[in-house]
């Protein structure tokens, strides 16, 4: 199966897909694996959860009406698994009731996303991109602290950021949108890694400081992906409230950044 460039950056990842009609397991099978991924299926609820027990998966693409177990009472399973990693798994609904009222059912449930049934592969591989994990937990892996975010080599269609704010103060300055890239690139990364380091450390009120200083630089860029999310860690931090969703906000902007940086650098040849 060729891989097509622009749907890079997901090579190796494990996706667990959960639906109980063949035609749409074949159709998100097809369509991941040709992303490089590795694709396990499940066709119920209760599958899902008693798969999800025996092994690790980086994202659940999860129906919602299925037979004897459906997609939101699997989630509401999952996330009460003793162990925090398999609990925290990343779960997409992925539905033909995508409207606003539903899903907040599925986010009181403990899904991260929602996308519509027929499957789009471009809004499939954004979501996937958006939510995925970005790291893999150091005691399973035996892994060394990283100095620097771990880089995401992402190709997508889709661009992450939106430079119109520091065009319309440029004022057709050229030099000036160059320089706000270049001081983007230099300090966005010290800071991701001072959020990781005070998320490791559990220290909230640190992380909290440090998300307030990358949120002028979310809106500066036009990151609309990680607007509520860096106001969440900010807020979150600062008040001691929900901090255990916090070091995965935080692999979340990481991981969202770091595609924005690859994108900014082969953009502006920077």
């Amino acid at each position: 199966m060729i891989q097509r460039k622009e749907y890079c950056g997901l090579e190796n990842r494990k996706i667990l897909v959960v639906d109980d009609v063949e035609l749409n397991q074949y159709l998100a099978r097809h369509i991941i694996e040709s992303w490089g991924c590795e694709v396990k299926l499940a066709e119920n609820g209760k599958e899902s959860v008693d798969m999800l027990e025996a092994e690790d998966f980086d994202l659940i693409l999860m129906d919602i009406q299925m037979p004897v177990m459906d997609g939101i009472e699997a989630t509401r399973n999952i996330r009460k698994i003793q162990d925090e990693w398999k609990s925290s798994t990343p779960i997409v609904a992925l539905t033909a009731n995508a409207l606003v009222h539903e899903f907040d059912a599925y986010q009181q449930a403990g899904m991260n996303d929602c996308l519509p049934k027929p499957i789009h592969e471009p809004s499939l591989y954004n979501a996937i991109i958006k939510n995925i994990r970005q790291h893999k937990p150091t005691s399973m892996y035996n892994a060394l602290p990283s100095e620097t975010p771990a880089p995401v080599p992402i190709e997508t269609e889709a661009k992450m950021y939106d430079l119109s704010l520091v065009e319309s103060i440029s004022g057709g300055d050229q030099s000036f949108i160059n320089k706000m890239l270049k001081l983007f690139l230099d300090t966005a990364p010290v800071t991701l890694v001072e959020m990781q380091k005070a998320a490791d450390a559990r220290d909230w009120v640190a992380l909290s400081k440090l998300a307030h200083k990358l949120k002028s630089t979310v809106d500066s860029m036009g990151i609309v992906l990680l607007q509520q999310e860096i106001r969440k860690i900010e807020t979150d931090g600062k008040q001691g409230h929900d901090v255990d969703h916090l070091p995965e906000l935080v692999n979340k902007v990481e991981g969202i950044m770091a595609v924005v940086m690859q994108q900014v650098r082969k953009d502006h040849a920077l």
